[in-house]
């Protein structure tokens, strides 16, 4: 089976992202992107043996991690694949924790890093892929002007799996580490700040 663990996002990211990613479907005729539940991808998909002990791994994850600030700022293309994302503005705590989860992958279960994983990966939230041949830059044109710049404290992950043929949002867990301090959980529209 595969799965994948991914950064949700605030109703109000998520929901101006489905309005773009709309908007690219009715100008390009499809948009791959819009079968996925919004999401910064935090461990790449990867093979694992038996869901249970992943679910296990998650779940203490999700008891450990702190929230750490995000902020994505504009869009971006990855030519190579004619992907079209909003950017994640680099912060070390979040590139920490994806170090974390790649090396607890690693040695607990065995699941090596893609190649994609290395020094030069990059934190995103996916806009469009997957799109009619010869639209690619149709939709880059149409997305780049796009102000995008959204600034939230990361809250909660997501555990995704692969059904053969859709990508599957299997479970989702709010970080328990925000509430160490005693302090109450927040809706999440107090947790997003659209900064411009």
């Amino acid at each position: 089976m595969q799965l994948g663990i991914a950064i949700l996002l605030p109703d109000d990211v998520h929901n101006a992202m489905r309005r773009w990613q709309l908007a690219v479907a009715d100008l390009c005729g499809a948009n791959a992107a819009l079968k996925v539940h919004p999401h910064i991808t935090l461990k790449q998909p990867f093979h694992a043996g038996a869901l249970g002990p992943i679910e296990d791994y998650f779940d203490r994850l999700t008891e450990q991690v702190k929230p750490v600030e995000i902020v994505l700022d504009g869009a971006g293309r990855f030519e190579d694949d004619e992907v079209v994302f909003l950017a994640v503005t680099p912060q070390p705590r979040l590139e920490a924790l994806r170090l974390r989860v790649l090396a607890d992958l690693r040695e607990r279960f065995g699941i090596k890093p893609r190649d994609i994983e290395d020094e030069r990966y990059r934190f995103h939230a996916t806009v469009a892929y997957g799109l009619p041949a010869g639209t690619f830059e149709r939709a880059w044109e149409a997305l780049r002007g796009v102000e995008a710049r959204f600034s939230f404290r990361l809250r909660g992950l997501g555990l995704f799996y692969y059904n053969g043929q859709e990508w599957v949002l299997y479970k989702k867990a709010r970080l328990r580490r925000a509430l160490a301090s005693g302090a109450e959980p927040q809706p999440e529209e107090e947790d997003f700040r659209h900064v411009r």
